[in-house]
């Protein structure tokens, strides 16, 4: 972005906007997220869990129950055909109909496996 009138160096190009400690934090928990559904695409449940704890410790706030929706993927995964998880996965496909881990949930815990 060009510098503006009152820019303290004229000649050079600026940011548009700082990068603050909230853009930090939103960077490494887009990075941690980013693992999170590696470990669960590769059926990973040990690293899985591993990397749940950590958001946990660093996100607990969690305001959009993506630590829930991780955990039930993580015990359909290691738990296939659990009558109990299976409904627990359906309640949370049922109830949180926003969240970005639905699908996910449909195809690791309800969808017939091949």
């Amino acid at each position: 972005m060009p510098p503006g009138p009152n820019d303290p160096h004229p000649n050079t190009y600026v940011h548009p906007h700082p990068i603050t400690p909230e853009h930090k934090r939103i960077f490494q928990e887009n990075a941690l997220l980013y693992q999170l559904n590696e470990a669960m695409d590769g059926k990973e449940v040990p690293r899985l869990r591993q990397l749940l704890k950590n958001y946990r410790d660093e996100y607990p706030e969690d305001p959009n129950q993506m630590q829930a929706g991780y955990a039930l993927i993580a015990d359909c995964l290691e738990h296939p055909g659990d009558a109990t998880i299976r409904a627990a996965a359906q309640r949370y496909f049922k109830e949180e109909i926003a969240s970005t881990l639905r699908r996910f949930v449909l195809r690791h815990c309800l969808e017939p496996r091949n």
